[in-house]
């Protein structure tokens, strides 16, 4: 009986021993997905159909506090960031598939920039053009930082799908969540450089919103 029991037992560890050794760790492929980036600056648009208080009123759900006479005046923007990927599901031994990221796409942009003039100020008039002026250095500001960090993005985001890795499913009904997850964490480790560029855009336009500035435009039409 005792021999029979020790059989048994060798068997089944013989059994387990098989399976370990049937099993893939996905992670151990080594693989870079192609990259596809694209951007976009958006298409600018002017609003005159609004007095200062309204202007105020967006600018603070923008968190955005002009001054002056360029409380007569707003430019907006949105900062927009999205990530999408391919995958392949590849089959190792039995009920083992690796699903692996093929392509990435990946979109870092800008969408509905906004000018702001306050219907207040008669139009070509000194003051109206100077509020002009000065909400359009704001967009090109936008755009300038957007060109600059684009392939400061692209740099960064090459060394981050390097630490992303396969993942292991068993079935094939399984590879839509896995290729969720992974989205989802590329988007995590990507996220991080969205919000540093928005953090930068906001010192570079505060080297235009500031006293000293405001003083020496408001002084134009004094002029």
């Amino acid at each position: 009986m005792k021999k029979l029991f020790f059989i048994l037992t060798l068997n089944t560890y013989i059994a387990l021993l098989s399976t370990k050794a049937l099993a893939f760790d996905c992670s151990q492929i080594q693989t870079i997905p192609s990259i596809e980036f694209s951007t976009s600056y958006g298409k600018l648009r002017y609003d005159t159909t609004k007095n200062n208080q309204q202007i105020t009123a967006i600018a603070k759900t923008y968190g955005i506090s002009e001054k002056g006479l360029f409380a007569a005046g707003l430019a907006t923007i949105n900062v927009n960031f999205e990530v999408s990927i391919n995958t392949l599901g590849k089959i190792y031994g039995e009920n083992n598939i690796c699903v692996i990221p093929t392509n990435i796409n990946i979109y870092i942009g800008y969408s509905d920039p906004v000018i702001y003039i306050s219907k207040n100020l008669a139009k070509n008039s000194c003051k109206y053009n100077v509020v002009l002026r000065h909400e359009q250095t704001h967009h090109q500001i936008n755009k300038n930082a957007l060109e600059y960090f684009l392939p400061l993005f692209h740099d960064a985001i090459k060394k981050i799908i390097t630490s992303v890795k396969p993942i292991n499913v068993n079935t094939a009904e399984e590879i839509d969540l896995a290729t969720t997850e992974l989205t989802q964490t590329y988007n995590r480790k990507i996220s991080p450089l969205i919000e540093v560029f928005k953090n930068e855009l906001l010192i570079e336009q505060s080297k235009l919103d500031n006293h000293e500035n405001y003083q020496h435009e408001e002084e134009i039409c004094k002029n």
